[in-house]
């Protein structure tokens, strides 16, 4: 959210804070579960009990028993908290935790708190002074957070448009000899609108062009795709030798933490020992180390499989429902997250008011999270939904876009292409 004078940043905190305003106000963002145990697809807000579209724990892992047991075992052994820097002590199940990891991306993995805090630690330290850096227009926020600092550095950093590898390759054959390395910046799955990078399109780049190095967000992408559910973007491709892989140990793994995936042990050992938050910041404590194990051992076993077919029956259903409807989807690619295209922010909130009072609830999306004049309703469907749910949330979006919108004709423009005025 930043800009470049304090009028325009104060200008765009001001419409922030109207649109999060409406939109609390219909009781859509900022909320507080009252669930006396979080069980199924379901959360309940004011006593109410809701269809919950708004999980990230597609794997529905994230109240699985061995989870939970794995957890209060851990806290049992080692207490809520292990006030440590991990350069001078760390318990044990960081150990297990990074030789399951090493089993499930078959590769060095270092284990961050955050993926924030991973990038953080990551990106200063690899990306040296005779770098350039291009980053995807629609990279997620801790990625453009983690170029701030190095811009500080003195580092350039270039936005690109997003997904579009003719631009890229412009952008690297602009850069001709200036610059040692090129760093691309990107997310394997996109966290907004659910589309994949184009990996088989990055890879030929990078075989192409031996100054490039790729740093990829997979957050949204571990723990339901990929062998051992090592990721969309391991999926589509092995991994390279000038590429780092970032994962989310919370998202569809259902537990804690984070992890970096090297493409050899000495970059991993470099970030490991000389990256300031991985010595600076508090460890993973107990509790999430115990249940990222678990989350592990499930992955690494046969059940994966059927979590993958389920979630690609879920995805089947609303492909073909979505058409069926003539729902304005952003992107169809195959992910458990999608985006419902509205534009105008006041129509998504009468849309998502409606939805919520049929009892759904789904994740609104606005400025700036989305360019003025893209706004949308953002859901993600688990294995705690079932197809029932699923479809009935379908028609009740095609049923209130139709009665708001009616035979307006929404601008599906990638929203860098669209004219956006504050």
């Amino acid at each position: 959210m930043r800009s470049n004078s304090s009028a325009q940043q104060d200008r765009i905190l001001r419409v922030f804070e109207r649109y999060v305003n409406d939109a609390r106000q219909l009781g859509l963002v900022r909320l507080r579960i009252e669930d006396e145990l979080l069980e199924g697809g379901f959360i309940t807000v004011d006593g109410r009990r809701l269809v919950n579209f708004g999980n990230c724990c597609y794997s529905g892992l994230n109240t699985d028993d061995r989870l939970k047991k794995a957890s209060t075992a851990a806290v049992e052994r080692f207490g809520p908290a292990f006030s440590s820097s991990a350069a001078y002590t760390s318990v044990d199940l960081f150990t297990d935790l990074e030789a399951r990891l090493r089993q499930m991306f078959d590769a060095p993995v270092i284990v961050p708190t955050t993926t924030t805090l991973g990038h953080l630690s990551c990106l200063p330290l690899v990306v040296d002074a005779d770098s350039l850096v291009l980053i995807d227009a629609q990279a997620h926020a801790s990625l453009h957070l983690a170029t701030q600092v190095l811009r500080g550095g003195g580092i350039e950093v270039i936005s690109v448009p997003h997904n579009d590898m003719d631009a890229l390759e412009a952008a690297i054959l602009d850069a001709g000899d200036r610059y040692r390395k090129i760093w691309y910046l990107a997310d394997g799955v996109y966290s907004m609108h659910g589309d994949v990078a184009p990996m088989a399109a990055i890879q030929r780049l990078l075989d192409a062009h031996e100054l490039l190095w790729l740093y990829v967000d997979d957050a949204h992408g571990v723990g339901w795709a990929g062998k051992h559910g090592r990721g969309v973007v391991l999926e589509q491709v092995p991994m390279h030798e000038r590429m780092i892989v970032a994962v989310s140990l919370v998202k569809s793994m259902g537990s804690g933490g984070a992890g970096l995936v090297f493409p050899n042990e000495e970059l991993a050992g470099r970030v490991q020992i000389a990256a300031g938050p991985m010595t600076f910041s508090g460890p993973l404590q107990p509790s999430a180390l115990g249940a990222a194990v678990a989350a592990c051992d499930v992955m690494l076993s046969d059940e994966l499989i059927d979590i993958r077919a389920k979630l690609d029956t879920q995805i089947d259903l609303i492909l073909r429902l979505g058409r069926e409807f003539g729902l304005p989807f952003a992107a169809w690619d195959r992910t458990p997250i999608w985006f419902l295209h509205i534009g105008r922010n006041d129509d998504m909130l009468e849309v998502a008011r409606r939805i919520l009072a049929d009892g759904f609830y789904v994740n609104v999306a606005s400025f700036p999270a989305i360019p003025m004049g893209h706004a949308g309703i953002r859901f993600t469907h688990t294995l705690a939904n079932d197809l029932g749910q699923i479809q009935a949330l379908l028609e009740s979006m095609a049923r209130h876009t139709s009665e708001v919108i009616g035979d307006r004709v929404i601008d599906l423009r990638a929203p860098e292409e669209a004219t956006l005025e504050i």
